[in-house]
């Protein structure tokens, strides 16, 4: 891997978290997926993504109902292509064009108010995409937990 990569892959990682301020997020202690949320085509990402943020909110002491949550969960995830431009000097490691297609990922964590449906707390992270089934999941896992590392706020 050049170090032009490696750079890529280190700044491009976005995370992000939002949450609303007033409210008290020791009275969630149960959890449930929002019903309704179309499941992506890719069956072996949504799986993990459901595994990673089950084993996250467990350890957070949330425990996962059929019915009856206080706290609803619902994810977006979505990947695409973009075009990066090299420095047309950048050495061996740069196609000829000096022109890259980069594959990003991106993942929204929405954590619900049960009673009212609104979003108490949004994470967000995004970055370049590595490929392999064990890179991949790797990649979710670690958004995944680096998300929910700043949840519940204040924790």
């Amino acid at each position: 891997m050049t170090l032009l990569t490696i750079l890529l892959l280190l700044s491009s990682s976005v995370q992000a978290v939002e949450y609303e301020h007033a409210v008290d997020f020791s009275r969630y202690k149960t959890w449930s997926w929002q019903a309704g949320v179309p499941v992506p085509p890719e069956l072996v990402p949504d799986q993990r993504i459901r595994e990673s943020m089950a084993r996250g909110l467990a350890a957070r002491g949330l425990s996962n109902v059929s019915s009856d949550a206080t706290l609803l969960v619902r994810y977006h995830a979505t990947r695409s292509t973009r075009i990066d431009l090299l420095p047309l000097d950048s050495g061996s490691g740069a196609p000829p064009t000096g022109i890259r297609y980069v594959e990003t990922g991106s993942l929204v964590i929405d954590l619900l108010d049960a009673a009212s449906g609104k979003v108490v707390w949004r994470g967000h992270a995004s970055g370049v995409l590595r490929y392999g089934p064990k890179e991949i999941a790797a990649q979710i896992d670690a958004a995944v937990a680096e998300l929910l590392a700043r949840f519940p706020p204040g924790h």
